[in-house]
């Protein structure tokens, strides 16, 4: 019985660890972009080099981080988490 345990152990910890390489892997292989107004010109730049101040323009599928400020929007729609996406999407208004 503890054979079986351990081998069973030993096998989910080798899917565990061969599928977040995979994941890392498809994180890398496209990097984040964001269209972004900074000192008056519009630019498209890694999501790395995004400095505090500039304004960023965000389009139905984009993804943001949590701390953005939200400036002006039209039909925005917020899915805070994927895995509760259906759960938690939420429909903001120009009340906030």
């Amino acid at each position: 019985m503890s054979t079986v345990v351990i081998v069973t152990g030993c096998f989910s910890y080798y899917q565990e660890s061969k599928s977040s390489k995979i994941m890392e892997s498809f994180k890398n292989m496209v990097p984040q972009y964001a269209t972004v107004l900074r000192e008056g010109q519009k630019l498209t730049l890694k999501a790395e080099e995004i400095t505090i101040g500039d304004v960023i323009e965000v389009k139905f599928g984009d993804r943001m981080p949590a701390d953005v400020r939200v400036i002006e929007a039209r039909g925005f729609k917020v899915t805070p988490s994927a895995p509760l996406s259906p759960f938690l999407a939420q429909n903001l208004h120009d009340s906030f």
